[in-house]
């Protein structure tokens, strides 16, 4: 190819570009000047829009788009609504609490495009509830239970404080966080679909964790607290609604008292046979006062009063005193705290301090073997 061959050339590609640059150049910008909405309530909205051509000589100017469409998109870019009209219904009450929705108007006069999007928020909801678990307190394994709930979803009133009703929580809105107070990180999520739902623990992810929990705690201290924490789901983060707090032990407060009754009984026998003669007491009677059980150590504290006619002289005494025994009736003792004047001389004499140590409370046992514990105990009957 010669050197004047190739000088034509260029300048024909200098001339191409200058002609595309100049086109470019004199082309009229078509822009949104404003995009403004109006609000008179949660499920309406009013959108004005003003748009602004600009040719490339001349000044700018305002003029009515041959097309304007209107869009509405969820923050997961699903469609609310496609359309011409600039009152737009807004599906409100579906949308989650605070849930923002994008706004994207275009315009097209004659072959420009111009398009400008704005956010605007749903209202702010919330869920109100009457929440109840029934839980099993001295199942071997604890695993089924049942919910009873009554829920409302509210929303905001616009433009005021006040709440109004506007339907049930979704299946997917609600759920339940079940975990041992001390171990929240090992729990199980239970959805909650209906007004009554029962539910057994063991079809969720994570109920091997949680029954470990249960059962080390109660094995450790003798019980497991249990939390029941209700949460919505479409709240703008979610949402403790209502808690239960459920106290699994491994003997039930009636089979405790039973228990700490017999071993006041058995430890008045042997106080009493310190204090009295070889013939003991004519009449004797044990009045509990209190007691309390600490689990960590599986020990009881009972204070309780004794009462008792000798059988020599037939004198009536009486002193008042604290147990402190383990469960198994080992590591007992006894203290004196106050009692008549001849129960006190008596404990003096015979004890001399203020403690007197318990032989185990419970006869030997075989290993293994079941010990029946008395349901109800007669407060007159001889300790």
């Amino acid at each position: 190819m010669s050197r004047i061959t190739r000088l034509h050339i260029y300048n024909w590609l200098l001339f191409a570009l200058f002609i595309v640059e100049g086109g470019c150049s004199n082309r009229s910008s078509f822009t949104v000047e404003s995009l403004e909405f109006r609000q008179t309530s949660w499920d309406s909205v009013q959108v004005f829009t003003q748009f602004q051509l600009k040719p490339n000589l001349g000044g700018a100017s305002r003029v009515s788009p041959d097309i304007v469409t209107y869009t509405l998109f969820t923050a997961e870019f699903d469609t609310l609504y496609v359309g011409d009209e600039s009152r737009i219904v807004l599906p409100d009450k579906a949308l989650s609490d605070r849930e923002q929705v994008l706004v994207e108007v275009c315009g097209t006069y004659q072959k420009l495009t111009a398009c400008a999007q704005e956010i605007i928020t749903a209202s702010p909801k919330r869920v109100v509830a009457e929440y109840e678990v029934t839980f099993p307190l001295d199942a071997p394994v604890n695993d089924r239970g049942e919910v009873e709930m009554a829920s409302a979803l509210q929303r905001q009133k616009f433009g005021q404080d006040d709440w109004e009703q506007i339907r049930k929580p979704s299946g997917k809105d609600l759920s339940i966080r079940v975990y041992v107070e001390q171990a929240p990180d090992d729990h199980v999520l239970i959805p909650i679909t209906r007004s009554s739902t029962p539910f057994s623990l063991d079809r969720f992810d994570g109920h091997r964790d949680l029954r470990y929990r249960i059962q080390s705690s109660i094995m450790d201290v003798d019980s497991a607290v249990v939390m029941f924490d209700l949460f919505a789901a479409g709240m703008s983060e979610p949402t403790l609604i209502a808690q239960q707090r459920i106290v699994l032990r491994s003997k039930s407060v009636e089979e405790r008292t039973s228990e700490v009754n017999e071993l006041a009984d058995r430890a008045g026998t042997k106080v009493l046979a310190k204090l009295t003669s070889q013939l003991g007491p004519s009449r004797a009677y044990l009045f509990m006062l209190d007691w309390t059980y600490e689990g960590i150590n599986r020990t009881y504290l009972a204070e309780f009063e004794l009462h008792w006619q000798d059988a020599f002289r037939g004198e009536w005494s009486d002193l008042t005193g604290k147990l402190r025994v383990r469960a198994d009736g080992t590591e007992g003792t006894f203290q004196f705290l106050r009692g008549s004047e001849a129960a006190e001389a008596k404990w003096r004499n015979r004890v001399e301090t203020d403690y007197l140590d318990l032989e185990p409370l419970f006869p030997a046992r075989k290993p293994n073997q079941p010990r029946s514990i008395p349901d109800k105990r007669n407060p007159q009957g001889r300790p």
